[in-house]
């Protein structure tokens, strides 16, 4: 994935969601520190890990996919100037992960210390985004958190418990529902039924004591705790949308707005350089509006099954939703981040620059944009932009 010094030090610098700088957290934390780093290999512990949408495009449909990218800068003083890099996904990951690392020796002690990583990474591949508090739950439904530094999580106790209040409350109100359905249980031990679910349900790590919840659900039992996962990450992403749709409006707002996002030298451009932004703000328009349009869809169909058990008892949509809640959550996870880490480096851009752009400014922060959603900026459109 190439690209220039100014990009990689937006997508490093935009947000959490996308860009984990294991080294910048790795060296706040004491050498004498009882957890330590994230790794047990030293190269590991100067890395970063991207995040990279991929938009799919099918004649029926357009699915977000998700690339993990390992990043191992050349200079640990100066992170921007370049570095090589491995995609999770390349077919000599592991060897080349082993190489690069010095894992392939043959001693025993470094031989446990790869399995160790491995599963740590294999945790980070398993993401659809870096976000803290998603990166946290997996952690701790995997039971890898004691062996995770607090510095990673990047996250308060009182943050962790503000964020999982209103998700706990919603799936509380969902079980007792289906108690409730259920009929012929006293208070005292649809309360007691209710928060031993509540806890399992949000550890996602096992379904026992609770098989006949995950039955009434028709969940086959094998998926039940990632579907648990999912419906909690799905919880989450809901109350991150309504947190962030204010600003996210406003960088929709500016974007659609030709007399503001159309570079302000506009008149001294050459032709070239003209089609250039006109593809840029067609093609960045689209991709906004698709993934906006598709984080709308999840939540819309999530919240319309959910309301739909609670308000009239009607549980077969929110089975239906359930039975496809890792698929969706992984789109909704990947648009929403794209949405959020554009909107940072738009902010940023408007902090140093202001809301209008000049040629080179407006290049700057759509060469990162276009890396955030998987854009190809190259060629020309008909679409035409007013000064």
């Amino acid at each position: 994935m190439p690209m220039d010094r100014g990009s990689l030090s937006k997508v490093i610098n935009a947000g959490r969601s996308t860009a984990f700088n294991v080294y910048d957290i790795g060296r706040r934390i004491p050498a004498n520190d009882p957890v330590g780093k994230l790794f047990r290999n030293k190269t590991l512990n100067e890395t970063m890990f991207f995040k990279i949408m991929e938009r799919n495009e099918t004649q029926y449909s357009t699915v977000s996919t998700v690339q993990t990218l390992m990043y191992f800068p050349y200079n640990l003083a100066n992170v921007y100037e370049g570095g090589d890099s491995i995609l999770f996904d390349d077919p000599g990951f592991n060897r080349m992960l082993r190489v690069k690392t010095g894992a392939d020796s043959k001693s025993e002690e470094s031989q446990v210390d790869y399995v160790m990583d491995l599963e740590i990474l294999e945790m980070i591949y398993s993401l659809p985004t870096l976000d803290p508090f998603l990166l946290k739950s997996k952690s701790e439904q995997l039971d890898l958190d004691d062996r995770i530094h607090a510095f990673y999580f990047n996250i308060s106790e009182e943050d962790w418990k503000r964020i999982r209040s209103p998700i706990r409350t919603k799936i509380r109100t969902l079980v007792r529902r289906a108690f409730v359905s259920a009929g012929d249980v006293s208070v005292e031990k649809m309360e007691q039924h209710v928060s031993r679910f509540l806890t399992k349900i949000w550890e996602a790590k096992d379904i026992e004591g609770i098989e006949d919840f995950v039955r009434s659900m028709d969940i086959p039992e094998e998926r039940a705790p990632e579907l648990f996962f999912a419906w909690k990450a799905i919880c989450y992403y809901q109350v991150q949308f309504e947190d962030f749709l204010p600003q996210l409006k406003t960088f929709f707002s500016w974007l659609g707005d030709d007399k503001v996002a159309v570079p302000v030298d506009w008149a001294r451009l050459m032709p070239d350089d003209r089609d250039r932004v006109e593809y840029s703000l067609l093609g960045l328009r689209d991709k906004v509006r698709d993934t906006y349009r598709s984080i709308k869809f999840v939540l819309g169909n999530y919240e319309q099954s959910y309301r739909a058990f609670i308000d009239e008892n009607q549980p077969r949509a929110f089975k239906d939703f359930l039975s496809t809640a890792d698929e969706d959550y992984t789109n909704l996870a990947t648009c929403l981040s794209a949405n959020v880490h554009a909107l940072n480096v738009w902010s940023k851009t408007m902090d140093s620059y202001g809301e209008r752009l000049r040629y080179e400014q407006f290049n700057e922060m759509f060469d990162t944009l276009s890396i955030l959603f998987d854009m190809r900026r190259s060629g020309a459109t008909n679409l035409r932009v007013s000064a």
